[in-house]
């Protein structure tokens, strides 16, 4: 029963710092897509996985702070397909990186110190598919300049 339910709440800092301490997997990068935005999470069946991270997360996807380009990058492993979405509120710059697909959903979440520009990090997951952390940090390594330790402007780009 602990095990099912540890999944309601986000994970504590030194646990998602040492997910993204995990080895680098092989994907490869497809095609942007236009994808939901983080306020229309649940409307659907489809987006329900990526709701209930983002509450589980503690966060409000009706929050009117929330930024968005309505676009994600899709991307290949292992043949299967994922969707990896970012978004950040506006006036702090804190931010989601979530990867899903029909089922599981993984995210993190950088809550950005404005005096120093730490970051201090949550993450949580819904469903089975334990690779996504894997997949979102060779993402995010190798095609952005995104740190879990220090929040940089414009670092969803890669320098």
């Amino acid at each position: 029963m602990f095990l099912n339910s540890s999944a309601l709440y986000a994970e504590s800092s030194k646990e998602c710092m040492s997910y993204w301490n995990l080895p680098i997997k092989k994907i490869e990068v497809l095609e942007e897509v236009e994808c939901e935005d983080i306020w229309n999470f649940g409307k659907d069946k489809s987006s329900l996985n990526r709701l209930q991270v983002v509450n589980n997360l503690n966060l409000k996807t009706k929050n009117s702070q929330w930024l968005s380009t309505g676009q994600c990058q899709k991307i290949s492993y292992d043949k299967k397909i994922y969707n990896i979405y970012n978004t950040e509120y506006k006036e702090y710059g804190h931010n989601i990186w979530l990867i899903y697909d029909e089922k599981n959903a993984f995210a993190y979440f950088r809550k950005i110190n404005i005096k120093d520009q730490s970051v201090v990090l949550s993450c949580n997951e819904v469903g089975q598919n334990k690779e996504l952390k894997f997949i979102l940090n060779s993402y995010l390594k190798n095609n952005t300049s995104v740190s879990m330790e220090k929040y940089k402007a414009n670092d969803w780009y890669k320098e």
